[in-house]
């Protein structure tokens, strides 16, 4: 984080992993969560607050968040201590293997592996995997036709990026913005 002349000893940054509604129905499932409907506008929603349940309790509380340094996290071992950092107000050492939903977990710890075969000193257990930001798109999903990307009560609505649940960052937000805007050339043309 550099907050001021860029001086601080921190840098962060976040990685993202997809979620599909279909994901979200089957860890709400296997979380004992019943008539889990994979329709449910709210469904991601509802992912998200068990998600956020899950750190807040393994942190301890008090908004402390659970962490492990890569490494461990990569190997599923707990750490025993944590480096200094820049979250407020703190960390404490948990199992994430435990406290994530699997299918995150895995691509994260596969993710940490990969890159850091491409970029020498980034894989190291210098560096805190710290759980969790779960707010990178809107959890609620906006119902769109697969066919053609219009929404299915509302004529000549068409959502798409960020705010309407079908990205999770710029290029993402772009990419769908395109594929709809293909599809309405399509429909016109």
């Amino acid at each position: 984080m550099e907050p001021h002349q860029k001086k601080q000893p921190f840098a962060n940054s976040g990685i993202v992993v997809p979620v599909e509604p279909e994901d979200a129905a089957r860890e709400l499932r296997s979380a004992g969560k019943k008539n889990i409907d994979p329709n449910d506008p709210l469904l991601l929603l509802h992912f998200q607050q068990m998600v956020e349940q899950n750190c807040f309790i393994a942190g301890g509380g008090k908004f402390v968040a659970p962490a492990q340094r890569m490494a461990d996290f990569s190997n599923g071992k707990l750490s025993s201590s944590l480096p200094a950092n820049s979250y407020l107000p703190g960390l404490n050492p948990a199992p994430l293997k435990d406290v994530l939903p699997g299918f995150i977990y895995q691509s994260l710890a596969r993710g940490f592996t990969e890159f850091g075969k491409k970029m020498h000193g980034y894989y190291t257990n210098d560096a805190v995997v710290v759980a969790t930001e779960s707010r990178t798109s809107s959890p609620v999903r906006i119902p769109r036709n697969a066919e053609n990307g219009s929404h299915p009560q509302l004529q000549n609505f068409y959502p798409c990026g960020e705010g309407a649940g079908y990205a999770g960052g710029i290029v993402s937000a772009a990419m769908d913005g395109e594929k709809i805007a293909r599809q309405l050339v399509s429909l016109f043309v």
